[in-house]
């Protein structure tokens, strides 16, 4: 690349407000840091400030104006918009590879599959206490789009008092509803008749549509559970990334004309952004650790893919800044890894500190519990069957056309409402997720979700779940408990432990309780109950079916991530405890070093995480051209 940040004083600079001749001071300073000779690095070495001996990599440059570790829903976002600067050299590192394939691209046919695939870094939690002692699986992207490209592709932005929350109450300022809208606006391109003016983006990179203009098999029963999401006391929302979220609709989602649109594909692939000059994006390398010179963010040290612990790591440095994009596993063990976390588990694990904080914590993540519901006897026509070779063909035939339930994700329709166990200000706390089938994979199920068949538990066999019907899935979406990402090692290729601490809070059980209640009441009143007959039981609990008591046992023996983690880098004051960065999104007492990814969320949204994690990236964006005066496309 060409000499990017570099600025130096002319004439007509001094013309300049004050704003953009702060913004070149700060750049000739940068490009006038001296990074001295790195040295040699011994295999096995734990010093984050000790400078590896660079090795030459095809295509790589010694240095970048910025580095963006991660490709994923927020790092593609960042890439894509600070290269729109032609003058600035950005480096995309991604430890995947390409997602322009299509089991990635299709939103339907192959989107279980995903999981535990090479594009999945398949981690798993510890286990977990209060939900049967189960460990967790917990897929991420691992490929260019990150878990935008393995994800259901709901297109969810949350409550507007998350945000107003986390601006009012929690110190990040900037950050109110109103003003990241624009940000989510900045990214969409929304393409349905069906939507609330000034609430929705044209022209953006982001393909966002509405299952209500789609045509597709299940679309009836589908409908039937909005009404009867009415019948049960909650309103038709159409539009639940409008004015105000509670209430049901069918979904939008991420997908236009049967294909996926993740990140990758919408700002790298698409709008060319992949084909610039100034931009490389790396692929198949694994970011180990940062490098730092005192407490500036210098260099980022990378090893590929199908190399072992002991080969030379590449160094690459950074002129003006990292921005690290890992996700809310992978940016708290970077960070760690580089000497950046909790002082005592740092020593603990034999790595330099370079800066005491609570990285790795504040953790929390969303759970959903699987309710099947079959189908009344003459009623198979509405519903689709995963394992009928006459639906098979029909979606295979519907995928060559791009049109119906090919079309689409699995979850088909939405709801959003209040539990009555937090105060009013938090926001909505539960959600329902509408499956208009019922899946009869067991294997598929254990590897995904972690689930294990039992002979003492019938119900958990899929192979005898109902031919035809429904899953309906309460969600809780604001719990009350917090867990941890922790080291395992200072080795880079030994997973993190994580331990999300699943209802160690008795009141999220309690409001699971109640999304429980409310899913109950949905499928046996309104246009649904006309369809589907009386919920699966699993006989082996000891407690009547409809106490409360059943349902606890119930839920702790099934719930399950809806794949939803943040907060592990938390937001907020300098002066916060708990905070891991500020309102612009730098790392607390270091410079260079920003984070942009759902890690940085102070508490969870309301809702799925996709669309506010790209936000994320955009206002990240946003904040470094500002202070960079750098130009957009």
């Amino acid at each position: 690349s060409g000499s990017g940040l570099e600025a130096s004083p002319t004439p007509d600079s001094q013309c300049k407000s004050s704003t953009d001749m702060a913004a070149r001071q700060r750049l000739a300073v940068l490009h006038g840091h001296v990074v001295e000779p790195p040295a040699p690095r011994q295999c096995g070495r734990s010093s984050p400030s000790a400078s590896p001996q660079p090795t030459a990599a095809a295509g790589l440059n010694s240095s970048y104006d910025f580095i963006v570790v991660g490709a994923g829903s927020a790092g593609c976002v960042v890439a894509s918009r600070l290269s729109e600067d032609p003058n600035v050299s950005v480096l995309l590192i991604e430890a995947g590879g390409n997602n322009q394939t299509f089991a990635v691209r299709s939103p339907f046919l192959t989107c279980p599959q995903l999981q535990n695939s090479e594009k999945d870094w398949a981690f798993r939690t510890v286990p977990q206490e209060r939900t049967d002692g189960r460990v967790s699986c917990w897929p991420r992207g691992k490929t260019l789009g990150g878990s935008s490209s393995i994800n259901y592709m709901l297109y969810v932005r949350g409550d507007r008092r998350n945000y107003d929350q986390w601006a009012k109450e929690l110190g990040c300022i900037g950050w109110s509803y109103d003003e990241v809208l624009p940000f989510f606006l900045k990214s969409e391109n929304y393409v349905s008749s069906v939507g609330e003016l000034g609430f929705h983006g044209k022209g953006g990179p982001l393909q966002v549509t509405h299952m209500q203009d789609g045509n597709f098999k299940t679309k009836e029963v589908s409908e039937r559970f909005v009404e009867s999401c009415v019948a049960a006391g909650l309103p038709v929302n159409h539009d639940y990334n409008g004015a105000s979220q509670e209430g049901a609709s069918l979904s939008q989602v991420t997908v236009k004309d049967a294909t996926r649109c993740d990140t990758a594909s919408a700002y790298l692939f698409q709008n060319g952004a992949v084909k610039r000059p100034n931009l490389t994006v790396l692929t198949d390398h694994t970011a180990t650790r940062l490098v730092f010179q005192g407490s500036r963010a210098t260099g980022v040290c990378l090893r590929q893919a199908s190399q072992n612990s002991c080969t030379p790591e590449i160094v690459v440095r950074a002129r003006g800044e990292i921005v690290v994009c890992a996700g809310t596993v992978g940016t708290p063990w970077l960070l760690m890894l580089s000497g950046v976390g909790p002082a005592a588990h740092i020593r603990e694990h034999g790595i330099e500190l370079v800066a005491d904080l609570p990285v790795g914590e504040n953790l929390q993540d969303h759970l959903f519990v699987p309710t099947m519901f079959p189908c009344k006897p003459g009623k198979e026509a509405l519903f689709f069957h995963d394992k009928s070779p006459k639906d098979i063909i029909r979606l295979l035939g519907e995928y060559v056309l791009g049109r119906g339930m090919a079309a689409f994700p699995w979850v088909t329709s939405l709801a959003f409402l209040r539990s009555g166990l937090r105060k009013e200000e938090d926001g909505n706390d539960l959600q329902v997720h509408f499956v208009s089938l019922v899946a009869h994979d067991d294997e598929l199920s254990t590897k995904n979700f972690g689930t294990e068949v039992r002979s003492d538990r019938p119900i958990t066999d899929l192979s005898r779940a109902p031919t035809h019907g429904v899953t309906i899935l309460p969600s809780l979406i604001l719990p009350h408990s917090r867990g941890t990402v922790k080291l395992n090692s200072a080795d880079p290729s030994v997973y993190p432990a994580i331990d999300p601490r699943y209802f160690e809070a008795d009141v999220d059980m309690q409001q699971m309780v109640e999304a429980y209640k409310f899913v109950r009441k949905v499928a046996t009143t309104g246009p649904l109950s006309e369809v589907l007959d009386a919920e699966k039981i699993d006989e082996s609990i000891p407690h009547p079916p409809e106490s409360e008591a059943y349902m606890r046992e119930h839920i702790a023996r099934n719930a399950i991530t809806i794949y939803h983690p943040v907060g592990t880098a938390r937001m907020g004051l300098a002066g916060d405890p708990k905070a891991v960065v500020g309102p612009t999104l730098k790392v607390h007492g270091l410079s260079g070093l920003r984070v942009a990814d759902a890690s940085i969320m102070p508490t969870t949204v309301s809702g799925n995480t996709n669309a506010p994690s790209i936000m994320i990236g955009e206002r990240a964006a946003d904040l470094l051209k500002s202070e960079y005066g750098l130009a957009s496309a």
